[in-house]
């Protein structure tokens, strides 16, 4: 039956795309979520208005999200042109994008290997590991399928210049990769992971002079280097203006590479053992925890070594190395964002894993046992099977951001001053005051001197008609915010209250305040000219 199946690639293509589909179809009745999903799409007015000249060149000039990913924006605004705001075609579209990418690593590995059984549970494993939930089934992270897609695109004409070189294709390729970086800068190392492909399956360094052959395929790769380089700049540019990355001040560089260390091992783990997933991570200070350091870096060294001494088995080297390689950007060193790790960033680099997996276990089977063809197919269905209900069990809690943030706040190990923001704003979302509210005072309290957790716990208040409280709230956020939106809201909805209490020269100074900041104001002016009156 399994030779059947080999000599009929259009049904393992179908059972592949089929059941990608399968596994993620209910996301067409997921929400949209606070956390990131409103800056980047649903309170994005040049994202969520469609498409137009002004978003067009507003996506290749904007920091926005403390990022440049100008094709992400693009896509997003394509979503909203057709589907306006409905959050099922946009999940779908992240759904189809995975689905595409499943099936390039199928042929991009059977064209490239001729092992059609384990090139397809390659891409199985890819296709329905819980692992990539985070990726899949959040809108916002269409800038990691959308890169993976360039990428997979990137190395399949890669390996058409590598078949037969000419100029015209290696250009089509630097462009491609190009655009891999505009939709996310992890690609960075993309041309390190072509010289992993040269070594295996391309073998590409058999075919040169021993004195020269890894010279010459390293200058092949400099135009990608420096496209590398000027999209780690201005992603580092980007970064610095949005205030992502964290000083050293605030996190040494030796809790950084602890942390990196163990991190990686974290990936390894819940690859082969996919327990405790969450969108989200805290940070902890891995450097007092030298056991699971020491542990960790054993782990790392002697993997390295053994694929390294194996070099019979070169799938091996470059699956390990494919995963070291593709996870560095995001492996914290330079630290963005508050997370110790994150599922979305082991969306490619997972592939490396399930690489050294599948041709390991083959070429283990076949040698314990005359019968190992049946063995491979056998056990990677069984495995598929488990991996699919739990990707579809944990897709539960992707529904809305209250479920999402409940089961985070459940697996995290301490209470974490994000993840009771982002569940405070998906109460709020759902207008639930009364549960939203104790989980803002509880991210203030974690993170003190953070004044959109007090702006927002001040709204809450003011709703409510406690304008004392409010008040207090509001002139707090307005000491300590740098942001100028929070400032003029704060001191505008200060002075409303002032006027509703009575306290109107109070008040003025209140609005004066924001009209200084925000001279053509209308509402300050409006309120302002109602005290006049009085």
């Amino acid at each position: 039956m399994t030779e059947k199946l080999s000599r009929n690639p259009v049904l393992l293509v179908t059972v592949l795309v089929a059941g990608t589909f399968l596994t993620y179809g209910q996301v067409w009745d997921h929400q949209f979520l606070a956390f990131d999903d409103a800056p980047y799409v649903t309170n994005n007015l040049h994202v969520s208005t469609g498409w137009s000249v002004k978003n067009a060149v507003w996506a290749f000039t904007t920091f926005h999200e403390a990022n440049w990913h100008p094709l992400t924006w693009l896509s997003h605004m394509s979503d909203c042109q057709l589907f306006g705001l409905h959050p099922g075609p946009h999940h779908l579209v992240n759904v189809a994008i995975h689905a595409l990418n499943v099936l390039l690593v199928f042929l991009l590995l059977q064209r490239a290997t001729r092992a059609i059984w384990r090139s397809w549970l390659v891409a199985a494993l890819f296709a329905v590991h819980p692992l990539n939930v985070e990726t899949v089934a959040w809108v916002a992270q269409r800038k990691s399928v959308l890169c993976a897609f360039f990428c997979l695109v990137t190395i399949a004409a890669y390996g058409w210049y590598v078949r037969d070189k000419s100029l015209p294709k290696y250009l089509c390729v630097i462009v491609l990769f190009a655009m891999a970086l505009m939709a996310k800068p992890m690609a960075v190392t993309l041309p390190v992971a072509f010289l992993l492909l040269d070594y295996w399956p391309l073998m590409r360094d058999q075919n040169i002079q021993a004195k020269s052959r890894w010279s010459l395929l390293v200058k092949e790769k400099l135009p990608f280097f420096v496209l590398s380089a000027l999209s780690a700049w201005i992603t580092l540019v980007a970064q610095c203006a949005g205030g992502a990355i964290a000083a050293t001040a605030e996190l040494p560089v030796s809790s950084r590479i602890a942390n990196a260390v163990v991190s990686y091992s974290s990936y390894i783990a819940k690859t082969f053992w996919p327990a405790n997933l969450s969108v989200f991570y805290p940070y902890s200070d891995q450097s007092i925890n030298w056991p699971h350091i020491l542990a960790s870096s054993l782990i790392l060294i002697g993997i390295s070594v053994a694929v390294l001494r194996i070099a019979t088995a070169r799938y091996l080297l470059t699956g390990w190395f494919l995963f070291l390689v593709l996870l560095l950007p995001a492996i914290g060193i330079i630290q963005v964002g508050h997370q110790s790790m994150a599922d979305r960033y082991a969306y490619l680099p997972c592939l490396g894993l399930f690489l050294m997996s599948a041709w390991g276990i083959n070429a283990l089977v076949e040698k314990v046992s005359t019968r190992g063809k049946w063995a491979v197919p056998i056990g990677g269905f069984a495995i598929l099977a488990i991996l699919s209900a739990c990707t579809i069990e944990y897709l539960h809690f992707w529904t809305d951001g209250v479920r999402l943030f409940t089961h985070a706040e459940m697996v995290a190990e301490k209470p974490d001053p994000v993840i009771e923001e982002a569940l405070a704003d998906s109460f709020l979302i759902e207008q639930q005051y009364d549960l939203a509210l104790p989980h803002y005072r509880q991210a203030c309290f974690l993170q003190s001197g953070y004044a959109p957790c007090h702006f927002n716990m001040a709204e809450i208040l003011y709703h409510q008609r406690k304008l004392q409280d409010a008040l207090q709230e509001y002139l707090l956020a307005n000491e300590i915010t740098h942001d100028r939106n929070i400032a003029i809201a704060s001191l505008i909805n200060s002075g409303e209250i002032l006027i509703k209490l009575g306290e109107l020269d109070a008040a003025d100074q209140q609005l004066a305040a924001a009209q200084r900041i925000d001279p053509a104001n209308r509402a300050a002016a409006v309120l302002r000219e109602q005290i006049a009156q009085r």
